[in-house]
């Protein structure tokens, strides 16, 4: 079974949501997203785009590219 990079994504966001005991509605509220959007994304119904990443970054006191690294890794 191969992952997608967009799941990857949203397994390593919702892994750093899990670290810090946070919801998807703190992330929403952190970040400026719409509660609904960031549900959607974290169910991976569609994907993060790179400026929802870059606020879930900054929010999370995470590097970008950080993030984006440790999705690539879960990629094999």
């Amino acid at each position: 079974m191969s992952v997608h990079l967009s799941a990857a994504v949203a397994a390593v966001v919702r892994s750093l949501l899990s670290d810090r005991g946070w919801s998807g509605r703190q992330l929403a509220r952190e970040t400026g997203i719409n509660q609904a959007t960031v549900a959607r994304k974290l169910r991976e119904d569609s994907p993060f785009d790179l400026d929802d990443l870059q606020a879930i970054a900054r929010a999370l006191s995470v590097d970008l590219l950080d993030l984006l690294g440790a999705a690539t890794r879960l990629l094999g």
